[in-house]
């Protein structure tokens, strides 16, 4: 199977001359057993002494089961970023494979925060999501929240996103930013607030200005579910004439978005209104805008939601960094294969991650 051929390619960081287990063994053993639920090192110890002929057809346990403490520093020991890399090069294998064609990478960031510390703050991450194919295909590391601005580039300079659509939320509506992603022939669609305030004027005075037409509407919709009915209205504007437009590199549009709400079980029936601005180099009237700022949020309900709730990550709190790292890594290589190799119709995702555990046919195809 490639990934356990990927795996053996991850270098040992420990003394060759005390080994007792292979690196491809405790890193295998973790991956299944996360696969199959684990949280911890003792689960997954005790996943492998019940799967332990199964597990002995693709990784030798030559000198016994490993124990949770070995498990433990094995990880301690090892670089994040080999887990990193993994995601990586298996999610790229997965495209690859994949028939459905992607051209939108959403970036936005997410808090671990059970690895908060009182001497440290909780480990933060920026994710690229492929929306068209549901997985991860890049992360990187930050030291906090506010530090997202310098972990972008970095992720974007390591992915391959040549005639891809970039979406980010306002924290990415940076000018290098901006820059780099017209350099690499990529596209992008970027929140635009307040954090550059003559652009945000100008472009707001211009939406005035024009107003709201057929000529520039781009779609008009109403999604009445979840407790609320919401009517979502997108209009395209030309701001390539506009002064503070010109150190943006490719910036000629801005999409207007009015979202207008009310909750169902809301007595008084309150409807509010709220605008929000993106700014884009495709064609102000280019028909997928309004799909591209949509479907930027499934990061947010599709990755951050399922790692927390179904994976319980911000429970987790393990005490290393490079465990919690490594950790939540390999959750989001698992969340990968459950998304992309279980296919079963009407299963929901919930059922998805308890499969794995209960059959190891089921397993193996999804590892293949």
């Amino acid at each position: 199977m490639s990934i356990l051929e990927n795996i053996k390619k991850i270098l040992d960081p420990r003394d060759l001359g005390k080994i007792q287990h292979s690196l491809s063994t405790i890193i295998f053993s973790a991956l299944c057993g996360v696969l199959a639920g684990c949280e911890n090192w003792n689960e997954i110890r005790d996943y492998c002494k019940v799967k332990k002929d199964w597990l002995s057809r693709h990784v030798s346990f030559k000198n016994g089961v490993p124990s949770s403490d070995t498990f433990r520093r094995v990880f301690s020991l090892l670089d994040p970023d080999n887990m990193e890399n993994l995601l990586r090069t298996h999610a790229a294998e997965i495209v690859d494979n994949n028939k459905n064609d992607s051209d939108q990478i959403a970036v936005d960031g997410k808090s671990l925060r059970g690895s908060k510390r009182l001497n440290s703050k909780c480990l933060h991450s920026v994710s690229a999501w492929c929306h068209e194919n549901g997985l991860i295909i890049g992360e990187e590391q930050v030291d906090s929240k506010s530090n997202e601005i310098t972990a972008i580039p970095l992720l974007l300079d390591s992915l391959n996103i040549k005639n891809n659509t970039i979406t980010i939320d306002a924290a990415g509506c940076q000018k290098n930013i901006v820059s780099q992603i017209i350099n690499k022939k990529g596209n992008y669609v970027l929140g635009l607030k307040r954090n550059h305030p003559k652009l945000y004027d100008a472009v707001k005075q211009l939406v005035k200005t024009k107003g709201e037409d057929d000529k520039n509407r781009l779609k008009d919709g109403f999604d009445d579910s979840h407790g609320r009915c919401v009517r979502r209205r997108y209009f395209g504007y030309d701001v390539s004439k506009l002064p503070e437009i010109e150190e943006w590199s490719g910036a000629k549009t801005v999409v207007a978005v009015e979202t207008i709400s009310s909750k169902d079980n809301d007595p008084k029936r309150v409807t509010t209104a709220e605008w929000r601005y993106f700014l884009s180099n495709h064609h102000h009237l280019d028909s997928r805008l309004p799909g591209y700022i949509r479907n930027h949020w499934s990061i947010e309900n599709k990755l951050h939601w399922v790692l927390d709730v179904h994976m319980k990550e911000d429970a987790d709190q393990k005490s290393e960094r490079n465990i919690t790292r490594s950790f939540a890594l390999i959750k989001r290589v698992v969340l990968n294969i459950v998304r992309t190799k279980d296919t079963t119709p009407k299963r929901s995702l919930k059922r998805k991650l308890k499969h794995p555990a209960w059959d190891d046919d089921h397993l193996l195809k999804m590892l293949s």
